[in-house]
């Protein structure tokens, strides 16, 4: 008996096979069929296993009575050499646990908002008076403002001086406030029990060590390192639909600061999120596996002493920097159980009109020529109208053609 397109896992399970046929105490006759040489060589030796001593040795795990098991890995088929019941038998338990294993698509949301509100303001001044005929002093006050109106630094400056040059001062004052957010949803459709892994980004070199020759040559070794969104995953369908996961996200970047290894190398600083947890959740259910909400608040007083803590009158003689700094980071996971080829169907559809920017970009044209089974057509309003915007729709996919169309008879009148 050969069963064709065996998958592969099942290939795995050979003594499976045998042990739930020995369970079933199936009988164990001499075949009328012809077999191979093999076979008839295996039998006594399988046979003499059992009987050789009363303290029950267990048969070849290929071998079961009169059934030879084996695999066939180029075909992917697995044979079965054996009598007629016991092939029926053994047909039944293949045809049991041949089955397509149900595929899982997880989605991993990165929600990444940043909210600072700073706050410099400042007043320095100085005088400048003569001491004798040729001699002058000066009193400042050095808070940093006049340096940062010269470099160039964000705000606004107010500068003062007198018409003889006697009297300076500068004024700084800015209120920065700001709002980032960061938003990656990494996915990606993977076998139950198989690892499925997804890589966009760079693959970036980092030095691991240097050595130096006898020639004052300096020789480094190089390991490469993936940045960018990162996703490994495990699924595991459970018998009432939970989907088990090990599953590790990383979302990571070149960040614009290096630190120095030596006088000639600067190692570059890779900014990271990730998380990496076995998480066990219902279909199609949403769960945080991951999160971090961080507040930083700093203030920064600089003053002359006395003078700077009269009040009202004190403000001319400090300066104030606050730096107030709030984060937070999420990490979301749901998973999406996907049995049938309906479902696969529905799936696609709906990851593909997600897509806007892709759904934007494409003409129909070319979406009916790079894409088989999806069309990109108008969407109609409440009143049946089509309008601008597109959305992708199943469609059949178009019949190959075996070759050239056959020229059309076109006889002379």
């Amino acid at each position: 008996m050969t069963i064709p397109r065996f998958p592969q896992f099942l290939a795995r399970l050979a003594p499976s096979i045998a042990l739930l046929a020995l369970a079933a105490s199936l009988p164990a006759q001499t075949s009328s069929t012809s077999r191979p040489a093999t076979t008839n060589a295996a039998r006594p030796a399988a046979n003499a296993s059992r009987s050789s001593s009363g303290s029950g040795q267990y048969p070849s795990n290929t071998m079961l009575g009169n059934a030879l098991i084996q695999i066939d890995p180029e075909t992917r088929s697995l044979i079965v050499v054996t009598d007629e019941e016991t092939q029926a038998s053994v047909a039944k338990i293949i045809t049991n646990l041949d089955h397509p294993k149900p595929q899982v698509l997880i989605k991993v949301v990165f929600v990444e908002v940043s909210l600072n509100k700073d706050l410099d303001v400042g007043l320095e001044g100085g005088y400048t008076f003569k001491t004798g005929n040729s001699g002058t002093a000066a009193v400042k006050t050095l808070l940093g403002m006049a340096n940062a109106l010269a470099s160039g630094s964000n705000g606004a400056y107010g500068t003062f001086n007198s018409g003889n040059s006697n009297w300076e001062a500068t004024l700084h004052m800015l209120s920065d406030s700001g709002k980032a957010k960061v938003l990656s949803r990494p996915s990606i459709m993977a076998r139950n029990n198989q690892q499925a892994v997804i890589v966009v980004g760079q693959t970036v070199p980092l030095i691991t060590a240097s050595q130096v020759d006898t020639n004052g040559a300096i020789n480094n070794s190089i390991k490469y390192q993936d940045v960018g969104i990162i996703l490994r995953v495990t699924p595991f369908i459970t018998s009432d639909k939970t989907v088990e996961m090990i599953v590790a996200p990383e979302i990571s970047s070149l960040s614009t600061q290096t630190v120095q290894i030596s006088s000639s190398f600067n190692a570059p600083i890779i900014n990271k999120r990730s998380a990496e947890t076995v998480v066990v959740t219902p279909n199609a259910t949403t769960v945080v596996i991951g999160g971090l909400m961080q507040k930083q608040d700093s203030t920064n007083l600089q003053k002359i002493p006395l003078l700077g803590d009269i009040p009202l009158l004190g403000y001319l003689f400090r300066r104030t920097v606050k730096t107030d700094t709030k984060s937070e980071l999420l990490i979301f996971l749901t998973p999406y159980i996907v049995e049938s080829t309906q479902r696969i169907k529905d799936v696609t559809l709906t990851e593909a009109n997600r897509a806007d920017l892709t759904r934007d970009s494409l003409t129909p044209e070319e979406a009916s020529n790079n894409l088989d089974t999806l069309r990109l057509m108008p969407q109609p309003d409440h009143n049946g109208q089509p309008q601008d915007k597109t959305e992708f729709v199943d469609a059949p996919a178009p019949l190959p053609t075996s070759g050239p169309a056959p020229a059309k008879n076109n006889p002379k009148k």
